[in-house]
Formats: C-alpha cells, structure tokens, sequence
C-alpha cells in the first residue's frame, strides 16, 4: 500500500468518524427533546413519550446505547489522530526508507557525542589549565583499551 493511499484511508476513516459522532450526537438530542404531537380531537399539545411507562424505559435505554456508542467513536477518533500523529512525527514506519533514515540518526548522534566531547574536553582543559595542571582529550583507540 503506497503512502497516498494510506493517507487517503486514514482521512477517510477520520471523517467517517466524525460523521458517526455527529449522527450519535444528533440522535441524543432527539431522544432528549420532548416530542410533541398534536391531538387532532381537543387540540392540545402532549408528550408521547409520557403516555406509558414503558415507551420512557425505551427512550432511556436508547438513550444509554446512544452514549455508549458515542464515547466508543470519540475514542476510536482519538486513537486515530494519535496514529496520524505518530506518523506525521516518525514518518512511515518499517518502509525502505526507515533504513536509510536509521543511518543518519546514527551519524547525527555520533556527530553530536563528538561535538558534546569537544564542549566538555574544552571545559575540562579550561579548569585544569586554571588549576596550574594540563588536560589532554583521549583518542577513541585509548579509550577502547581502558574500557576492556
């Protein structure tokens, strides 16, 4: 699956999402909204949802599943934008391009030991030099014979 493609599935899979939050969040007003109907016989505005027991614990119990599905589809949004961050940050992970990436994260991080070496090397000879003794920085051959 080529980048492009990847793309367009996640922004696909984004706005079906937030069409699916809308459509929850639209359903819960109406099942909160007192439905009105008019009575044709005396003319008077009623709630249907008041006429019998049974028609309340509907609207409830729809009510719950609404707010349930709602909060899955915030989460699966909210894992998604994380996912497209991540990516966004990292690039593409695990593609022929990451090898090539690698190296260069090797290279940038052995040039700033060296520069962080040459830093620290420059304060050290400083202080010793300040102190009437003499500092000198190891080459990485000597260091490799200390450390084994």
């Amino acid at each position: 699956m080529d980048r492009k493609q990847a793309n367009d599935n996640l922004m696909d899979t984004h706005d079906r999402l937030i069409a699916e939050i809308l459509t929850r969040y639209r359903n819960i007003l109406n099942l909160t909204t007192l439905q009105a109907t008019r009575d044709t016989d005396d003319l008077e505005i009623h709630n249907a949802a008041t006429d019998n027991p049974s028609s309340i614990a509907v609207t409830g119990i729809s009510l719950k599943m609404e707010f349930d599905a709602l909060y899955s589809s915030i989460k699966e949004l909210l894992t998604l934008s994380r996912r497209m961050k991540e990516l966004w940050v990292f690039g593409p992970l695990g593609g022929r391009e990451s090898q090539g990436m690698e190296e260069r994260v090797r290279d940038d991080v052995k040039r700033v030991g060296e520069l962080l070496g040459d830093i620290e090397g420059g304060r050290a000879k400083e202080t010793a030099e300040a102190m009437g003794g003499s500092w000198e920085l190891k080459k990485d051959e000597e260091v490799k014979g200390v450390e084994a």
